[in-house]
C-alpha cells in the first residue's frame, strides 16, 4: 500500500516531510499547495509533482480523491485549519510541531479527529528516542511510586530562530511554543498525560530585546518558566529558553515515592536494584550498572539503539494509516500542551497562578 499525501505549505520544514517520507518509504507526494504559487511550482518540481497537481487553496486540493494523507507544514498560526478541513475530507493529518498555536485551535483539530476518525498526528519527534520511551516503561511499570514532583526542561544559550518564529502573528508565542512543546509533551508523555488544574509562570525577552536584530520587532517570549499543578496532587516545574544567561536550565526528571528518575539519561535512583527492574532491563535487551550494586543505588542504562527520530515517527505514522490504528501520538495528549501553554500566558499576562482546563472533546 502506497500511502497518498498532499503537502501544505512548503517553507524549510517542508523538505523535512518529504525527505523523510522519502527515506522511510511507502509514501508518494501527490499534490503541493502553498499561498504562494511560485513556491508552491518550485517545491512541486523539486519533488516530481505535476503542475496540475500544486495548488494555492487546500480547499481545491483536498478534492484530489487521490490524497489519502496530508502533511501541515505551515506556520503555527495556520496549523488549524488545513487540519480541520483535511481531516473532515477523510484524510489523516501529520501536522507540524507544535499543534497549534492557541488553544482553541488546538481544541478544534482534536475535535476533529474524533470526530472524523482519522489519524491526526503532531510532529513531536522527541517523543520516538528509546532512552524517553524505555523511561515511560520504567514509570508505567510503578517502579517509580506515584509521581509527586518533576522537572522539564530544554532550550539553549543563544538561540533565537528569528525569522517568522518571533512574531505572534505567525507563531503565535516564542520558545515554550517552538522548542518547550517538544520537552513539555516528552514530560507529560512519559508520566502518562496527568491532567493540569494550575498554572504560575513568568514568560520574559530580555536578552533579545538588547540585540539589533530583534529589538522592537519581536514580540515573543525569548525564555518561560511554569510550576504547574496536577489533578492527582503531583508538580511540574517547566524551563525553556532560546536565550539565556546560562548554559543549561538543568535535566528533565521525575521524583516517585519509590524511586525518582531522569528522562535525559536515563538513570534512575533508588534504594535498591530491585528484581522488577532487572526484568524489564532484560526484556528491553539492555544492560544495566548499579553503583553500588547492593542498598541506595544509582542505575545507569546502556544498549539503546541509535534511532532516527525523524525517520521513526514518519514509520509509526505509515503504520497507523495502514492498520487504521489510532495516532502513535495521542492528539487528546497533546492538547496538554496547549492547555498549560494557555495557562502560561495568562499566568504571566495577570500576575498571578491561574486554573486550567483541559476541553471536553466528545
Amino acid at each position: 500500500m502506497t500511502i497518498r499525501v498532499g503537502i501544505v505549505g512548503t517553507g524549510g520544514i517542508s523538505r523535512a516531510h518529504h525527505r523523510t517520507y522519502t527515506a522511510v518509504g511507502g509514501f508518494e507526494i501527490v499534490a503541493v499547495c502553498d499561498i504562494i504559487k511560485s513556491k508552491a511550482n518550485e517545491a512541486a518540481d523539486q519533488w516530481g509533482v505535476p503542475r496540475k497537481h500544486v495548488f494555492t487553496s487546500y480547499n481545491k486540493m483536498l478534492e484530489m480523491d487521490e490524497i489519502d494523507t496530508v502533511s501541515v507544514c505551515t506556520y503555527n498560526q495556520g496549523h488549524r485549519r488545513p487540519t480541520v478541513a483535511a481531516l473532515n475530507a477523510g484524510k489523516h493529518v501529520f501536522c507540524e510541531k507544535p499543534m497549534a498555536a492557541t488553544l482553541p485551535d488546538a481544541t478544534a483539530m482534536v475535535r476533529a479527529a474524533k470526530a472524523s476518525g482519522k489519524i491526526l498526528q503532531i510532529g513531536i519527534h522527541s517523543t520516538f528516542n528509546p532512552r524517553l520511551q524505555f523511561a515511560k516503561k520504567v514509570i508505567d511499570e510503578g517502579l517509580l511510586g506515584d509521581i509527586y514532583y518533576s522537572e522539564s526542561t530544554g532550550g539553549s544559550r543563544r538561540r533565537n530562530p528569528g525569522r517568522s518564529f518571533i512574531y505572534k502573528k505567525t507563531a503565535g508565542a516564542g520558545a515554550i511554543v517552538d522548542v518547550g512543546v517538544y520537552n513539555m509533551h516528552d514530560s507529560l508523555y512519559a508520566m502518562g498525560y496527568p491532567k493540569p488544574v494550575r498554572v504560575s509562570a513568568i514568560t520574559e525577552d530580555y536578552i533579545s530585546q538588547q540585540d539589533p536584530r530583534f529589538k522592537g520587532i519581536m514580540d515573543v517570549e525569548e525564555f518561560g518558566v511554569a510550576w504547574v499543578r496536577f489533578e492527582n496532587g503531583g508538580v511540574m516545574v517547566f524551563k525553556i529558553s532560546w536565550v539565556v544567561h546560562q548554559d543549561s536550565l538543568g535535566p528533565s526528571f521525575c521524583l516517585g515515592k519509590e524511586a525518582g528518575i531522569s528522562l535525559n539519561g536515563p538513570v534512575v535512583y533508588a534504594d535498591a536494584y530491585t528484581n522488577d527492574l532487572k526484568k524489564l532491563v532484560k526484556s528491553e535487551g539492555l544492560t544495566a550498572e548499579a553503583n553500588p550494586p547492593e542498598g541506595m543505588t544509582t542505575i545507569q542504562f546502556s544498549g539503546f539503539k541509535d534511532v532516527d527520530v525523524w525517520q521513526a515517527q514518519i514509520t509509526a505514522f505509515r503504520e497507523a494509516v495502514k492498520a487504521d490504528a489510532p495516532s502513535p501520538i495521542l492528539p487528546e495528549g497533546v492538547l496538554l500542551t496547549n492547555v498549560i501553554m494557555d495557562g502560561i500566558f495568562r499566568s504571566h499576562a495577570a500576575g498571578k497562578e491561574v486554573a486550567v482546563r483541559v476541553p471536553e472533546i466528545e
